[in-house]
Parts: C-alpha cells; structure tokens; sequence
C-alpha cells in the first residue's frame, strides 16, 4: 500500500484484502466469535488468514485446531500472532499445530525481548519469525505511528504467504 506521503508499507499490496472484525474496539472477544471469523474467511474464500491476535493459554484448544484444519481442507492457511508475554511460550490460537505461529525479531534479526518462544505442548513452537520492531502502521483518526509486537509480524509473514500463494497461482 502507498499512502498519501508516497510511503510504501505491506508486502503484498496487490492482494485482495478481506476484512473481518472479531474483537472489540478494547481488543478483547469470544473464542466463539474468532472460531465464527475463521469460519467467516473460509467461507470467503480467503487464502491466507492473518490474526493479530491471541491470548496466554499455553495448552492449544481443539476447536482452533479444527478450524484450521477446515481452513487447510479448503485451501486457506491461518497465520497468527504467538504473543507478547515473554518468557511464556506460544499461545491460542497460534498454538495449534496447523497455525503458522509468528514471532519478532528487530531490525538486527534477533528476537524481540517480548516475543514468546517455543513449548513443549505440540503446535506450542514459533513457526516463523518477521520484522516486529517498531514497525511503521496506520492508528484510529487516518494518522501512522510505530508499533512493536508479534501482531505486527503477523502481517507480515501473512504478506509472504499471499506473494507465496499468488506465485503458485492458487
């Protein structure tokens, strides 16, 4: 995306964009309404599913793991946040074994202090890291800022995953 100052940020910027909401404005929802938003961009058609979100639950839910095993099935793949709570490790949804869990790293590609790492649990590791570091972002009343956390490395390995997926001609 080019905004208005001819600043460039995504990766993907030729992707179509499908947006859905299941938190509140405070950041905070249901398990049920994320399971209805995964279920929702399935149902759409959605390749990737980018989730900036998650919570501290170390031990992965089955019904996450359903759903992106419905998502595989139908040709989407669901990238989430690992979370910020550091040193925990991975969190729900991420913690699925069919979620891409993302970690950050800064822009010395190390990992950034608050990124979770890897459990024990199965589905509980980092499966890739992005940039997540200061990380230039648009913020409510159409102004940017910079933002750290690993909902802010989340779009971009979801980027990858559509450039991926549009190289593949899916």
């Amino acid at each position: 995306y080019k905004d208005s100052t001819g600043r460039r940020y995504g990766l993907a910027y030729e992707s179509e964009i499908i947006s859905g909401k299941v938190l509140s404005n405070s950041g905070s929802g249901t398990m049920s309404g994320i399971l209805q938003g995964m279920d929702w961009a399935i149902a759409q058609g959605a390749h990737v599913i980018s989730m900036s979100l998650g919570n501290m639950t170390e031990k992965p839910d089955a019904a996450y793991e359903a759903a992106a095993q419905r998502a595989l099935a139908k040709g989407s793949l669901i990238i989430a946040a690992a979370g910020n709570h550091r040193p925990g490790t991975v969190g729900q949804p991420a913690n699925s074994p069919s979620i891409v869990a993302v970690g950050a790293i800064n822009s010395q590609e190390k990992l950034a202090p608050f990124s979770c790492g890897s459990g024990a649990a199965p589905g509980a590791q980092v499966s890739v890291v992005a940039p997540g570091v200061n990380v230039y972002s648009c913020v409510p009343g159409g102004k940017y800022a910079t933002w750290s956390g690993t909902s802010m490395a989340t779009p971009h390995a979801a980027g990858v995953a559509a450039l991926w997926a549009q190289a593949a001609d899916v």
